[in-house]
C-alpha cells in the first residue's frame, strides 16, 4: 500500500468528566436550600490508547456494543471533540454522517441545505447546482424539495443527508449508524453508493450494529469494548468472535424442565473442547465432546442414553442416542461416565441448546430427562460459513467449459 494513510490514529484517549452530587450532610442540605450545592466530578475514559489507519480506497469497519466508544471515535475523526491524548491525523476532503440530520436546518427548506453543506465544504455555487439533481434524485424527494426540512419524515431526512454527503466527492466518509434507518431497498442502494465511493479512492470509516453489512462492505474491522480496542483483522474473523463474545454474554444458568423414574440420574453434563476441558465456546469443524456422568441407584439392563441439540430459536439439529448408534449397553449400576464425542463439530456459528436424557430400551419409560442441562456458543468457522445451521463439509468444483456436457462437474466432492 503506498502512501500515508487517508486516518491516522496514534494513541488516542478521551476523557468526559461526569458530574455528580456529593453526599449531602445537614449544612449540605442548607446550601442546597440556598442553591449552592457542592458538585463532584468523575472521569469516564470513552477512549483508551486507540491506534488505527484508514486507507484510501478501503472501508475500515468498526463493531463494539452501546458505550464502546464508537460513536466517540468518528466524533475525533471529524473534529467534534479534540482528543484528551495520542495524535490525529486526516489527509483529505471529509464528509460526517454522523446522526440523522447533522449539519442541516430544520427551519430551511430541504434545496437551501443541499446549497448550505455544500458551500460549508467550499464548493462554489456553480458546483452545487450541477450535482444538485442527481442528490434530489437520489434521495427521492423532489416533490418535496422546497418544503421545511422540519416537513420531511426521519426516512427523507436521512435519504437527503446522505445523498448530498455521497455526491459532494468525500476523499474521506464517516458512516455512523445512519443506514439503519432506512428501509430495505434504500440500504442497498446506499451501500451500492458506498462501494462507488470506496471504488473511486475514498477512504470509509464505517460504524454499524448491522455486522453483516459490516462483514460484506468492509477490507478491516475492529471491535471496540469499553473505549479500546480488543480485536480486528479479516472482517469474518473478527465480526464472528465478536458475535461469540455478545452471544456467551446472554447465556443463561443451565437447568430447564426435568422428569424420570430416577433409577439413573444423570449427576452432570459436561461439554469439553479438543484439550478435554470443560468450555461452553467453541468452533465449527473442531473436536466437541459431551460427557455424561450418571448414578444407577438400581441395577438397570440395556438403558439407552440420548442427547437433542437445538437452536435457541427451537431449531432441532440433531437427537441421537446410544440405541440408534449401536451401542447397547448390557447393564447399568453404580455411577460412571458415557461420552458423546463429535471429532469435527458441523455447528455453524450460533447459540445451541442441549438436552440429555437416560431411558429403557424401548424408549417408554424415562429414568431422567433433563432439557437445557447446558447451553453453547459455535463462534466460528474456518471456511467463513454463516447461513444455516450446519456445514456440510462439501467442496465446490467449477466444470471445464470444454467438456461435455454429459461429464461437467458436481457441486461436491
Amino acid at each position: 500500500m503506498q502512501g500515508a494513510p487517508a486516518v491516522e490514529l496514534a494513541g488516542i484517549g478521551k476523557r468526559f468528566r461526569i458530574r455528580r452530587y456529593g453526599p449531602a450532610g445537614l449544612k449540605d442540605h442548607l446550601l442546597g436550600w440556598m442553591g449552592g450545592r457542592r458538585v463532584e466530578y468523575s472521569d469516564l475514559w470513552a477512549l483508551s490508547d486507540i491506534s488505527l489507519q484508514a486507507w484510501s480506497g478501503r472501508t475500515l469497519g468498526v463493531v463494539g456494543a452501546n458505550g464502546s466508544g464508537k460513536s466517540t471515535l468518528l466524533q475525533i475523526v471529524a473534529g467534534i471533540h479534540a482528543p484528551d491524548t495520542g495524535r490525529v491525523r486526516v489527509r483529505g476532503r471529509l464528509r460526517a454522517l454522523l446522526e440523522l440530520g447533522a449539519g442541516f436546518s430544520q427551519e430551511l427548506s430541504g434545496r437551501d441545505n443541499v446549497f448550505l453543506n455544500g458551500a460549508l465544504l467550499g464548493l462554489a455555487r456553480a458546483d452545487i447546482r450541477s450535482r444538485f439533481d442527481a442528490i434530489v434524485a437520489f434521495a427521492e424527494v423532489d416533490r418535496f424539495i422546497d418544503m421545511p426540512l422540519k416537513t420531511y419524515s426521519s426516512g427523507m431526512q436521512l435519504r437527503l443527508a446522505f445523498a448530498t454527503a455521497a455526491h459532494f466527492d468525500p476523499e474521506i466518509l464517516l458512516l455512523d449508524e445512519v443506514l439503519a434507518v432506512g428501509d430495505d431497498a434504500f440500504q442497498r442502494k446506499c451501500l451500492t453508493r458506498v462501494r462507488a465511493i470506496r471504488e473511486s479512492g475514498a477512504a470509509i470509516v464505517f460504524v454499524s450494529h448491522g455486522l453483516g453489512t459490516v462483514e460484506r462492505t468492509s477490507d478491516h474491522v475492529i471491535a471496540l469494548d469499553q473505549g479500546r480496542i480488543v480485536d480486528e483483522g479479516i472482517p469474518n474473523d473478527v465480526v464472528s468472535r465478536y458475535r461469540a463474545r455478545q452471544a456467551l454474554g446472554t447465556l443463561g444458568t443451565p437447568g430447564g424442565e426435568r422428569w424420570g423414574a430416577g433409577d439413573v440420574r444423570l449427576s452432570r453434563v459436561v461439554l469439553t473442547d479438543a484439550a478435554g476441558v470443560a468450555a461452553r465456546q467453541f468452533e465449527t469443524g473442531r473436536p466437541m465432546t459431551v460427557r455424561f456422568e450418571y448414578e444407577a441407584r438400581n441395577p438397570v439392563a440395556r438403558p439407552v442414553f440420548g442427547l437433542a441439540i437445538r437452536r435457541d430459536d427451537g431449531t432441532l439439529v440433531t437427537g441421537p442416542n446410544t440405541r440408534m448408534c449401536g451401542l447397547d449397553i448390557a447393564r447399568l449400576e453404580g455411577a460412571g461416565t458415557l461420552e458423546y464425542r463429535i471429532p469435527r463439530l458441523p455447528l455453524l456459528p450460533g447459540v445451541y441448546l442441549l438436552a440429555a436424557s437416560v431411558y429403557d430400551h424401548d424408549l417408554v419409560e424415562a429414568y431422567d430427562h433433563w432439557e437445557r442441562c447446558s447451553e453453547f456458543v459455535v463462534g466460528g468457522s474456518a471456511t467463513g460459513e454463516r447461513f444455516g445451521v450446519v456445514s456440510l463439509e462439501a467442496t465446490w468444483h467449477l466444470a471445464d467449459p470444454q467438456a461435455p456436457a454429459a461429464t461437467a462437474g458436481g457441486n461436491h466432492g
